[in-house]
């Protein structure tokens, strides 16, 4: 078998760690369980990484990349709609749904992107990752909310800016919601409860 480069065994043990993670959260993330995982040895990950905080902070740093890729997917989507096609409450249900489906056909890496922000957010040094995981959130819950007011010819009571952080606890609920009861029954009632939460924020002085 060919040697792994070094950026080959960083992003080995960074999957892996996602892996382990997902599935049993990150105590279990030790690095003799992440050499398993990833199929090499204990040495090689601590060739590749200092420690174990290094490379949970890089796992960190690599989630929140895949995960603002994927949101920044539905923007692109939501880009190519033309202003005044579509009603406010139609597209904001159908963007939750759209989140909704991500959370519960890859679960595994909800849970591990949620216990890595905790994490991030316990541990001396690496407070700034949960933060820049949120801010990154927030700023893409902020165009897709411009978006969405674009398309729909709309205008919100209150600045996307200020909206934003709602999207994403509600993203976050639907998350928890099931990862905790596994039911679409209790899901589809969060989103509908999302639906009229932001309904509620739409302008109507001009009606």
């Amino acid at each position: 078998m060919a040697r792994l480069s070094l950026e080959q065994r960083r992003q080995a043990a960074i999957t892996a760690t996602l892996r382990v993670i997902g599935t049993d959260g990150v105590e279990a993330a030790t690095t003799r369980r992440i050499a398993a995982e990833a199929k090499m040895g204990q040495s090689s990950i601590f060739y590749a990484f200092a420690s174990r905080d290094e490379l949970l902070a890089a796992v960190v740093e690599y989630g929140i990349a895949e995960e603002l890729a994927a949101m920044d997917g539905w923007l692109q989507l939501l880009a190519e709609f033309p202003a005044n096609d579509a009603p406010i409450e139609d597209l904001m249900r159908g963007a939750l749904q759209s989140f909704a489906e991500n959370a519960i056909n890859d679960s595994a890496r909800q849970h591990a992107l949620i216990g890595l922000a905790l994490y991030a957010r316990r541990t001396e040094g690496l407070e700034y990752l949960a933060e820049r995981l949120y801010d990154g959130y927030y700023a893409v819950a902020e165009r897709l909310l411009d978006e969405a007011a674009r398309i729909s010819g709309v205008r919100f009571t209150k600045s996307t800016h200020e909206l934003a952080p709602s999207v994403i606890a509600i993203t976050d609920g639907l998350t928890l919601c099931w990862l905790g009861t596994a039911s679409r029954e209790q899901v589809d009632r969060v989103i509908e409860t999302g639906v009229s939460l932001f309904i509620g924020f739409v302008d109507t002085s001009d009606e």
